[in-house]
């Protein structure tokens, strides 16, 4: 008997295979070229240094290498040959924010075993989502609620976005109606992106990013202070365009007792007012961290630790796997790059060359270059922690003398995280195109208008109650 023929792997595969290997390719250009040229009087470590990193923003960029193949190669040469001292290179690990982000994900996996936000959430949903208006005010309060209940963002709006769509499944107008629901689930994650942007707490990955990043001291109180009332405004005002931009879909939305099948309505068992109770505990313990002076992070330490006790049950073993390891060491990458290419030198060079670009002062002229770059940069590297890590530095340090640290810091932050166009702009969005709850086309339509919101509210509304406060 003849031996059979070696299966030839498929087509489609071979192809794909062949396109990633001209994409790392492609990659490799660019840092090459700045390998030879050396410009702007650059040695060659640092020449080096800035490379390697244009090298792994376009790994990230482009997903030629996976993001934490990316990460790791880019923290290799930063401690290798960088000179910068490893606290500098692993600045991230050795953080509070650290722990924070690490313990929020097991933490947030503890209440996502309960059951709980399902079951409290849904009943109320019926009764509160009546009209387009009512839905949104009750996507607002939900997210801004659930912030101080689930300190992780990307959990929190995995939970919120499961009991929404299980919500809509049940809406008469929503099986009859295709186009409505990504339209209402779009509307979700907005509104969560935007909550988020109310509280210093309310993205621990990005606010914490952005303070960690720009090397100033800020509390609960003074982010509030800075940016609560003009957030708000932003967030009503881009409900307002949301409801504008799907008004043909929205039309549609109808929800009445009569719409939605009766379901049964168990009493929560003994157990689950035990996990409730020890919730609502912590929450508040993490909430007045500002009056009692316990940090925030311990209490989310010590009530991860808790949910392990056999009397609560929240969390075991298994649930360990939660923890997005992944993403820490991009984090940790990402968080590297100011303080390396200011200690080898890299950071005044590249600094020095755009500075024309900035009026001599803080005026309406600096406030829109520094939008614009921001947005333009995030258009092109998309990831909202890659650009600050690339932004913030070199913008603070072209920015010291002439405006004012925190305005010019929430400034970046406003322009990179509340703008969005692209899935891969926000990971919270990509999360919920990931899942199929909206398309990209949805986002590009209400994106496109979203970004000349964020640009005028920067200027009128912020810089404005910032006036107002006496904070210019």
């Amino acid at each position: 008997m003849s031996a059979r023929p070696a299966a030839s792997p498929p087509a489609g595969g071979a192809k794909r295979a062949v396109k990633k290997s001209l994409l790392i390719l492609f990659t490799l250009l660019p840092p090459l070229i700045l390998l030879l040229l050396r410009p702007f009087g650059m040695d060659g470590r640092q020449s080096a240094i800035l490379a390697a990193l244009i090298l792994t923003i376009l790994w990230w960029v482009s997903g030629a290498v996976e993001r934490t193949a990316a990460s790791v190669f880019l923290l290799a040469v930063f401690f290798l040959f960088s000179g910068a001292p490893a606290a500098t290179v692993f600045t991230f690990p050795r953080s509070e924010n650290f722990l924070m982000i690490l313990f929020s994900f097991l933490f947030s996996q503890g209440i996502s075993n309960s059951g709980l936000a399902d079951r409290l959430l849904q009943p109320l949903l019926g009764r509160a989502a009546r009209s387009i208006p009512r839905l949104l005010l009750s996507m607002v309060c939900c997210s801004l609620a659930m912030i101080f209940v689930i300190p992780q963002p990307f959990s929190r709006i995995i939970i919120l976005s499961a009991i929404y769509s299980s919500f809509f499944d049940r809406l008469p107008c929503v099986l009859e109606r295709r186009s409505l629901k990504p339209v209402l689930m779009l509307g979700l994650f907005l509104s969560a992106v935007l909550a988020d942007m109310l509280l210093l707490r309310g993205d621990i990955i990005l606010n914490g990013a952005l303070v960690s990043m720009g090397g100033v001291a800020m509390d609960e109180g003074t982010w509030i202070r800075y940016m609560f009332v003009p957030t708000a405004v932003l967030l009503l005002l881009a409900l307002v365009l949301f409801a504008l931009v799907f008004r043909r879909e929205l039309r549609g939305y109808r929800c009445s007792p009569a719409d939605l099948p009766s379901a049964p309505k168990a009493p929560l068992t003994r157990r689950e007012k035990g996990c409730l109770v020890f919730i609502v505990c912590i929450v508040v313990l993490w909430a007045t961290e500002d009056l009692h002076g316990i940090s925030g992070t311990l209490t989310v330490i010590a009530g991860t630790a808790l949910m392990f006790l056999p009397g609560l049950g929240l969390l075991g073993l298994h649930d360990l796997k939660s923890v997005n390891l992944k993403l820490l060491v991009f984090l940790t990458a990402a968080f590297a790059i100011g303080g390396v290419l200011k200690s080898c030198g890299v950071a005044d060079i590249l600094f020095s060359r755009f500075m024309f670009l900035f009026p001599e002062t803080f005026s309406l002229g600096y406030i829109a270059v520094v939008l614009l770059t921001c947005i333009v940069l995030h258009m092109v590297l998309g990831s909202n922690v890659t650009t600050m890590s690339v932004v913030v530095p070199g913008l603070m340090t072209i920015g010291a003398g002439v405006a004012p640290p925190l305005i010019l810091l929430f400034l970046i932050y406003i322009a990179i995280c509340g703008h969005f166009i692209l899935p891969f702009h926000h990971v919270m969005l990509l999360l919920g195109e990931g899942k199929g709850y909206y398309g990209t086309s949805h986002m590009v339509r209400l994106g496109i208008p979203l970004t000349v919101l964020i640009l005028l509210c920067a200027i009128l509304v912020y810089m404005g109650w910032w006036q107002l406060l006496g904070l210019l």
